[in-house]
């Protein structure tokens, strides 16, 4: 029975043990609730204090003056962005208005260039007659041609010239002591203009009494003025002896290294230069001083008068002109 005992009292104890543990957690919740409980008001009374109510004035009237500002700021950047946004379109604007002006130039060139080539191709068959005196040729310039020719060239007798018509240059009839009108020989074909040509450039000089007569194609105007540039190169190159040729707007200079070709006046005249040969310097083709045609040649200017209403009135003038001639 000692055994009995002594687990009645083990199994005692333990009950007392339980109890006292199950005591000390519910004294420790309550403890741990009833500090939480004193935190929540004295947060709550913290949140109702004046001090507490002023802090958040204070941070509503800071947060609305940022608003102020960012919306000032915000005003201000619009205010730049819209005002650069002006300037670019204005910068735009002028860019625009200069590519136009450009693409314009490039047209009225364009129109130059092909009123130019219609020009170029109604005169293909004809050939101009220089020093003719004036009233030579009598009641018929077309005769009066085809004889010269045939008495000045060893054309075959067989050989039909075809001379469609013959006339003076439109320009009013010069003074007695002025250099005559040329003569505007038209062919029915291009190989016998060639041929006339191969002939009287083969023979050389022609003298007629007094006269010297002189035989070249019939260019536009444009094409004169551009070859009449080539004059004072030409007066340097017969004083050395030194042949050259000029293909249409083209200069070409046969020296001892070779033949070269120039495409203007201020490129020949410049080569002379280099070789050491004296020689004045070509006048433009629209009477320009000569440092503005070489201020022009390096900024690729055009002449002044490229204006479309100018071309346009070219136009017209060399399309009566032609209408003139036709008629005659």
């Amino acid at each position: 029975f000692p055994s009995l005992r002594k687990e009645g009292r083990m199994g005692q104890k333990k009950g007392r043990t339980k109890k006292k543990e199950s005591s000390q957690d519910k004294s420790a919740q309550v403890a741990q609730a009833n500090t939480c409980l004193k935190q929540a008001n004295v947060a709550s009374s913290e949140a109702e204090s004046p001090g507490t109510n002023m802090d958040s004035e204070g941070i509503i009237k800071a947060i609305d003056d940022l608003k102020t500002a960012l919306k000032g700021d915000n005003a201000k950047l619009q205010q730049n962005i819209d005002h650069l946004g002006h300037e670019i379109n204005g910068k735009l604007d002028n860019i625009a208005t200069e590519v136009q002006g450009l693409a314009e130039r490039v047209d009225e060139r364009k129109t130059q260039l092909k009123v130019l080539d219609l020009e170029s191709r109604s005169r293909r068959n004809n050939v101009r007659v220089f020093g003719v005196p004036e009233g030579k040729e009598g009641n018929s310039t077309t005769q009066y041609i085809e004889t010269f020719l045939r008495s000045q060239l060893q054309l075959p007798e067989d050989l039909d010239l075809n001379i469609q018509r013959a006339h003076r240059t439109l320009a009013t009839k010069p003074p007695p002591d002025s250099p005559p009108r040329a003569i505007i020989v038209n062919f029915l074909e291009f190989s016998t203009k060639e041929k006339i040509l191969r002939e009287v450039w083969k023979k050389g000089k022609i003298q007629v009494g007094s006269s010297t007569i002189h035989f070249d194609h019939d260019y536009a105007p444009e094409i004169v003025k551009k070859r009449r540039e080539y004059n004072v190169i030409k007066k340097a190159l017969k004083a050395k002896g030194i042949r050259f040729q000029t293909p249409f707007t083209n200069m070409r200079i046969h020296w001892e290294s070779g033949t070269r070709t120039y495409s203007s006046a201020r490129e020949a005249y410049n080569e002379l230069k280099r070789r050491g040969i004296q020689s004045e310097e070509p006048v433009t083709a629209d009477g320009g001083s000569r440092a503005e045609w070489s201020l022009r040649e390096r900024l690729g200017w055009q002449p002044a008068d490229s204006s479309g209403a100018a071309v346009a009135l070219r136009a017209k003038n060399k399309l009566q002109d032609f209408q003139r001639s036709i008629a005659e």
